[in-house]
């Protein structure tokens, strides 16, 4: 039996809100949560605001500590692997480039920044992996002197893409990645994100509340209501025959929304 690339089991998060009569309280952000994503394989974590999904997309980066439960990459324990390592493995791109881009540095420093505190680079292999980067997401060599304010809003994604490649990851988390974009970017950047899993061998975790992104890229969905998750299944099936009425209703509202336009 071929071993996982991810594993997670009976992963949680609860936050601390306080006391109430001398008990501890907690917000029970994620319930115990079970999963696997293999190599090349692309799982959509679907579900509305406050579901969830962005909670477990952090926890999985390292960007929170889970409660309770087990990552394991490659059927090793993810924690035991330090800081670096984790970084290498799991990479993330946001909703909003605007944000996560740090508009004081040019596009050549963003891009340089990952490798120059993760790696041994001298200063000419740095530049060399940071223009071959750019060259993967479709920008040219020149954009390493640009600042993020001087390109489009779709360029900026590539920029954010190609920050996420910057130390070979195995896995890449989109956290509502496609949300802010109009269509045509957005499809541009879809079929992007394809060409580079299939040249790369890369596996997606996708956040999205949008079905119909998720019907188009996804291998398999999960779906998250309220901290739990309610179904699972292949995406083929999952659309075909959700079985739990809240996927019934995304499915159906997605479809609403789609006609109106």
């Amino acid at each position: 039996m071929t071993t996982p690339l991810l594993k997670v089991d009976q992963l949680s998060k609860s936050y601390y809100t306080g006391y109430k009569r001398f008990k501890r309280q907690y917000t029970h952000a994620l319930e115990p949560i079970s999963f696997e994503l293999n190599k090349g394989e692309t799982l959509a974590i679907v579900g509305e605001a406050g579901s969830g999904k962005s909670t477990l997309a952090r926890v999985l980066v390292g960007a929170e500590v889970r409660t309770s439960g087990e990552i394991l990459f490659e059927g090793e324990a993810l924690e035991s692997r330090n800081l670096k390592q984790r970084c290498k493995l799991i990479r993330m791109i946001f909703q909003d480039p605007n944000t996560s881009l740090n508009p004081k540095l040019t596009i050549g420093e963003l891009l340089d920044e990952p490798l120059k505190f993760n790696t041994d680079l001298n200063d000419a292999e740095r530049r060399k992996q940071v223009i071959d980067r750019l060259r993967k997401v479709g920008l040219l060599p020149e954009h390493v002197d640009f600042y993020p304010h001087m390109i489009s809003e779709g360029m900026k994604q590539r920029v954010a893409v190609a920050r996420a490649l910057m130390l070979n990851p195995k896995i890449i988390i989109a956290d509502e990645a496609l949300t802010a974009l109009d269509l045509s970017v957005r499809s541009q950047i879809l079929n992007l994100l394809l060409k580079l899993q299939k040249e790369m061998g890369l596996s997606y975790i996708f956040v999205s509340h949008n079905m119909n992104i998720v019907r188009q890229f996804a291998d398999k969905v999960m779906v998250l209501h309220n901290g739990k998750m309610i179904e699972k299944a292949p995406t083929n099936q999952l659309f075909a025959a959700p079985e739990h009425e809240y996927t019934q209703r995304l499915i159906q509202e997605q479809e609403m929304f789609s006609y109106k336009r």
